[in-house]
């Protein structure tokens, strides 16, 4: 994975979690020795196990044993009626009585038919007693009923807080069921806490997850100090299969300053690394939260006009806390999805670099989807890292192309145009948001095409070798760990993967359909098909 083109290797010697050999069959069993075991791949692919550029890892918690309220085809819903039908179905079988809180996750707006959104109302009428909460599949934003607005303390008289959206009824106060942003956060962060026990089963469940997508490092990347704790005390109980780089979300930023020393970042402690802090920008393109220097097409989510999104923080204040993290020497992640919010970054980025960038931080800027040609020149210019995310041309280009227009829709995550720049980059599922799939995250980027089957700027197509460098070598430079992940090459860990197939020599049509079958951390299998 390291280079313009791909190299092979007939062979590898894996001794005590590390490739200590690569090269020729025969020398390699001179290296390993008689008494070494032997494994014949017959004729499958064996590859650097996937580097996760961006998801949530403990956002996993949400998805697993809750109702699939998402689209095809991660779910089944195509309508309001049947996200219903989908809760319903979710409390018969998990038996859940008239009290329970019911959460779905997955919802996508823009996949219902057009006028018919789910709201407050309609979950009222299948749902009297119980508290519902279906999140947003950007994880942005949660559909509430009555119940759970009174569970929540949500009504007509809830100022909307800075940075958020609560959507109310027409020519009303009171609100409809849509909630996005900061005013939906806090919901959200409390639908993780758990007791103990069901936490770290949960946390096992998910590390299931992400081992059977390939992936030997993961990221939780926007971590809530509760959550940053119970990875602590898990990885302190060796309960970590994977590598988890956790950065911690920049509204509890002050309590990670005052509980963490310096000494607590940047590496790894039984397999547990604290990489820095996550800032967030802006929301998501798809549910019109987005922040850019040109209205949308189709106005706000609340019907507003001349609508452009708007910031999270604002600027000096993004700026602030900026510096404050680089002054201690943080990696950061910044959340920025649209223009406007990428001209956050890069201002705070300069401001408090003043100017000079010199010093190897490794800044990542993740999504950077409606980035601009002067922004891709800029991230060079400041040595950042975009992590891009071209799941959005199949999943939310439907979306984009009515929201934003032709050009900027065809222009998102141009992999390619960065890629010539000289930009560093990786790309990411963002996880809840689109599936793990690894496979089909690397399909999207070498075919670029929608859910509709319609081409989406075919000039920002990358080859299947740069694709997969971005799930692996990208994303170990990503995290400070070229050295020792990413590649198949004597001295790095035994992070590796089996494939059914080789993506380099599949048709790419077909590359969405390889199968993992093995998943190897540190020379022991964590997964098996």
């Amino acid at each position: 994975m390291e280079g313009d083109a791909p190299v092979y290797v007939e062979a590898l010697v894996v001794k005590e979690g590390k490739i200590i050999f690569a090269g020729n069959k025969a020398d390699a069993l001179r290296q390993a020795g008689s008494q070494a075991q032997s494994i014949d791949l017959q004729g499958k692919m064996l590859m650097p196990a996937f580097i996760d550029g961006h998801s949530h890892f403990t956002a996993a918690f949400l998805e697993a044993g809750q109702a699939n309220c998402a689209a095809p085809p991660v779910g089944q819903v195509k309508n309001p009626q049947e996200v219903v039908q989908s809760l319903l179905t979710h409390k018969k079988d998990k038996q859940l009585d008239d009290k329970a809180l019911i959460i779905g996750f997955g919802y996508d707006d823009t996949q219902m038919p057009e006028n018919q959104l789910l709201n407050r109302d309609i979950l009222d009428q299948a749902f009297p007693e119980n508290p519902v909460v279906v999140l947003h599949v950007s994880l942005h934003g949660v559909v509430l009923n009555s119940k759970a607005m009174a569970l929540y303390g949500i009504s007509a008289s809830t100022p909307t807080p800075a940075g958020g959206i609560i959507v109310r009824k027409p020519g009303t106060q009171e609100p409809d069921g849509l909630i996005m942003e900061t005013a939906a956060a806090p919901i959200i962060a409390s639908l993780t806490k758990m007791e103990p026990q069901k936490a770290l089963k949960q946390l096992q469940l998910a590390q299931e997850m992400y081992a059977a997508a390939g992936i030997t490092t993961a990221q939780d990347g926007a971590t809530h100090w509760k959550e940053i704790q119970l990875l602590r005390k898990a990885a302190q109980a060796n309960a970590l299969m994977l590598d988890i780089v956790s950065y911690a979300i920049f509204l509890e930023a002050d309590s990670v300053y005052q509980y963490l020393k310096p000494e607590d970042f940047g590496k790894y402690n039984r397999r547990l690394k604290i990489g820095g802090i996550k800032f967030v920008l802006d929301g998501s393109p798809q549910a019109r939260t987005a922040l850019f220097t040109t209205p949308y097409q189709t106005g706000g989510p609340s019907g507003e006009k001349d609508w452009k999104g708007k910031p999270i923080i604002p600027q000096n204040t993004f700026n602030q806390l900026l510096q404050k993290a680089y002054d201690k020497n943080l990696q950061c992640l910044i959340h920025a999805n649209g223009d406007g919010a990428i001209d956050m970054a890069l201002i705070a980025d300069s401001v408090a670099n003043q100017g000079k960038f010199d010093k190897d931080r490794r800044t990542i800027v993740i999504h950077a989807q409606f980035i601009r040609k002067d922004q891709i020149q800029a991230f060079v210019k400041q040595k950042l890292i975009g992590s891009f995310f071209t799941a959005h041309t199949f999943f939310f280009a439907a979306a984009h192309l009515k929201n934003r227009g032709e050009a900027q829709a065809m222009f998102i995550s141009p992999l390619k145009t960065a890629l010539a720049a000289g930009v560093k980059l990786t790309n990411h599922t963002d996880y809840p948001v689109t599936p793990l799939n690894q496979l089909f995250l690397v399909w999207t980027a070498v075919n670029r095409v929608s859910r509709e089957g319609k081409a989406i700027g075919n000039d920002e197509r990358i080859n299947v070798y740069q694709a997969l460098q971005a799930i692996t070598i990208f994303g170990a430079y990503q995290y400070f760990e070229e050295a020792s992940k990413g590649s198949l090459k004597t001295g790095k860990l035994a992070d590796l993967v089996i494939l059914d197939k080789n993506p380099l020599k599949v048709a790419s049509e077909a590359i969405k359909d390889i199968q993992v079958l093995e998943t190897i951390k540190e020379g022991k299998t964590i997964y098996k098909r």
